[in-house]
């Protein structure tokens, strides 16, 4: 399909352009207050009247986008419309009259450039080493709330954001797999799954916490789930299918006697510009793509491992290393993996 143009409603799309801008108001929305549209030889922001100015500058001030305003009691669609003509154009959100490429389009962000890597690294270690502080400072009686507003606070403060902080403790970590904070204690057990985005690139991480020795049987899931992590980050290399490392994985639950375990929760797949690009699978297409951003989560029963990493030899693995937790190594063929242990408290 030839097309004359390309709508970018998306925040992540907006992030993408123009090297991590934000134009989100409501962090619950898809949709940016702008639209970037891209022709043959222009490329446009379309905003309204009481947005513009702050776009401008900021996100993209010394940036070659030519403005195209709006009323804010106006129409956007219309404003789209009289601007891209009749042009063949594609759209990232639908849009009447455009043809929605979003999965397409989307692919081309893939593969990191060297900026986007400095930002997802420094995003990933800060993130780790924030969320490192609040695990060790957790007390019994803290509650998974308290737990998950000091998490935002304390990444908030480095101006990042949080669009999942999932805290489960004790009876709620062995029963959910995505459990939303509430307000019951901390008492011997807790877990803590985080995505955390700035300059619109994301991280994930998982940690865990116990108040006390950590029990003989957690201690030999937590080997068997970080094995299985590593195979994955070992294997997720450019030119792979993702959908072998999936495969991969599953044998690899089977062999370590939890055949099945993988199906009561997804495994993780590529991270960047979304919490997860897409959720890998054992039909799903990809191939693993020169510096792609991974976070795969492998969990059995009660826990977890979580890690963000790249696809290149030559890159940290993992990134949200914090060398203030406990580790352990995993050798899986050439390759060295470093991996959380539980933080006793």
């Amino acid at each position: 399909m030839q097309l004359g143009g390309f709508v970018f409603s998306r925040r992540s799309s907006f992030s993408w352009l123009t090297g991590g801008g934000e134009s989100g108001v409501d962090e619950f929305s898809e949709a940016g207050v702008a639209d970037l549209v891209i022709t043959e030889n222009k490329a446009y922001v379309l905003a309204p009247n009481n947005e513009i100015d702050l776009l401008l500058k900021e996100p993209l001030v010394d940036q070659d986008y030519e403005p195209v305003v709006y009323s804010w009691s106006g129409n956007r669609v219309e404003a789209i419309r009289a601007l891209i003509g009749n042009r063949i154009t594609g759209s990232d959100l639908s849009v009447p009259g455009c043809k929605e490429l979003y999965v397409a389009i989307k692919e081309l962000r893939y593969s990191l450039l060297l900026e986007e890597i400095e930002r997802l690294t420094e995003l990933a270690k800060t993130t780790a080493a924030l969320v490192g502080r609040v695990c060790r400072a957790i007390r019994p009686g803290d509650s998974e709330i308290k737990i998950a507003g000091e998490l935002k606070g304390r990444l908030g403060r480095e101006g990042i954001y949080v669009p999942v902080a999932l805290v489960a403790a004790n009876e709620r970590l062995d029963q959910f797999r995505h459990p939303i904070p509430t307000g019951k204690s901390f008492k011997n057990k807790v877990m803590i799954v985080i995505c955390a985005r700035r300059h619109g690139l994301t991280a994930a991480l998982t940690r865990t916490v116990y108040a006390g020795p950590v029990p003989v049987g957690v201690k030999e899931r937590l080997e068997l789930v970080n094995v299985i992590n590593a195979r994955m980050i070992a294997t997720t290399v450019p030119g792979k299918a993702v959908s072998e490392i999936f495969d991969d994985a599953v044998e690899a639950y089977a062999a370590a006697g939890y055949k099945g375990e993988w199906e009561k929760h997804h495994q993780g797949g590529p991270i960047g510009y979304e919490n997860r690009e897409y959720i890998a699978s054992k039909n799903c297409s990809g191939m693993v793509m020169e510096n792609q951003a991974f976070a795969w989560n492998p969990m059995i029963l009660d826990v977890k491992s979580e890690e963000t990493v790249i696809a290149a030899t030559n890159h940290d693995r993992p990134l949200t290393y914090d060398p203030e937790w406990p580790y352990k190594k995993y050798v899986t063929g050439s390759q060295t993996i470093v991996l959380p242990d539980i933080f006793e408290l």
